[in-house]
């Protein structure tokens, strides 16, 4: 190959390739943000901020929504890794991060709903295997797993409505995080029955252990006390 042609041949590779690689980059930085959660996820706005945010976002049209929150988010100085999140969560309800608690191989993230009207916080077990559980959804919270308490069988028994509901997602020091000697970690996270709606009165509590193994794989849940109202 003649010196002329690998000067065109290079040159043709700045033009073309080079772009290209730069262009994946933040694709790929993105989706190990989303995966390889830290501090830097959080992201903490003003209410007068957030307010504006919702306002500017919820009165839109509902399938820009979450474009919309996303370049919010950006203008009002989330970092890279917090957008990601916010992103790769979307699908389960527009959320960021307000608070992120390291506690082993399976962390906290503490999140927000953006547009909710009630149950605005929630829990994720965080950089485990899978990345990511959220201890509200139904496929933990339900009726079957806490059915293997005898008090809440009773109780389900007399109140033939009863639901769950989040319990505290706003303190830090929540869930309860019991370490083992051989490594592994639980999660005691604690939950509202009610008879039946939102509004409803508050019949008890009950709680459910999130288990990981010391490789910080999920194991499985189990059924903690329930706890009647007086």
């Amino acid at each position: 190959m003649t010196t002329l042609k690998r000067i065109i041949l290079f040159a043709a590779f700045l033009c073309v390739g080079y772009p290209l690689l730069l262009a994946q980059k933040p694709a790929d930085s993105a989706q190990v943000s989303a995966q390889l959660l830290g501090p830097a996820v959080v992201w903490n706005p003003s209410a007068q901020i957030l307010s504006a945010i919702r306002e500017k976002c919820g009165n839109g049209d509902p399938d820009g929504i979450n474009g919309c929150f996303l370049l919010e988010m950006q203008s009002a100085n989330a970092s890279p890794q917090a957008v990601a999140f916010a992103k790769s969560f979307a699908g389960n309800g527009l959320a960021y991060v307000r608070a992120f608690r390291k506690v082993g191989l399976v962390d906290i993230a503490y999140i927000e709903y953006a547009f909710r009207a009630n149950e605005l916080e929630g829990i994720l077990l965080v950089n485990g295997d899978p990345s990511i559980i959220d201890v509200d959804s139904e496929k933990f919270a339900s009726r079957e797993n806490f059915s293997k308490n005898p008090t809440y069988a009773a109780l389900a028994k007399k109140y033939p409505h009863i639901s769950t509901w989040p319990g505290d997602r706003y303190h830090t020091s929540e869930p309860l995080v019991e370490h083992l000697e051989s490594g592994r970690e639980s999660f005691v996270v604690g939950y509202i029955l009610r008879d039946g709606c939102h509004a409803c009165a508050q019949i008890g509590t009950a709680s459910l252990t999130f288990a990981f193994d010391e490789h910080g794989k999920f194991s499985g849940v189990q059924a903690g006390p329930t706890v009647p109202s007086p």
